[in-house]
């Protein structure tokens, strides 16, 4: 996966981010997935927009050690966007309105 100019990961739509004592959910339409680990991670740094250099970048400062790591967040990412869990948001740096 790569970047696409200023693109950016956000919550999909029609998906919630929670956490609970039991751990994190995430909720779409008709099914709910319960997100672990780095999992819950980035879908936290995705909450708000986040372009995947700054996800991968803060994900290499938090696990400096962690070998393929840029791999397994592109994994976690097109996953995310398979289910509709994401959404990749285009941003027109040319558009002033």
């Amino acid at each position: 996966m790569s970047d696409r100019g200023k693109d950016l990961f956000d919550l999909g739509r029609h998906a919630s981010f929670k956490s609970r004592a039991d751990g994190d959910v995430l909720v779409l339409p008709e099914r709910a997935i319960r997100i672990g680990g780095s999992g819950s991670e980035i879908l936290r740094l995705c909450v708000g927009g986040r372009a995947r250099h700054a996800i991968v970048a803060e994900m290499h400062r938090r696990y400096p050690d962690t070998l393929e790591l840029e791999a397994e967040v592109d994994r976690f990412l097109t996953e995310m966007l398979r289910l509709g869990g994401l959404a990749r948001i285009s941003v027109d740096a040319g558009n002033s309105e």
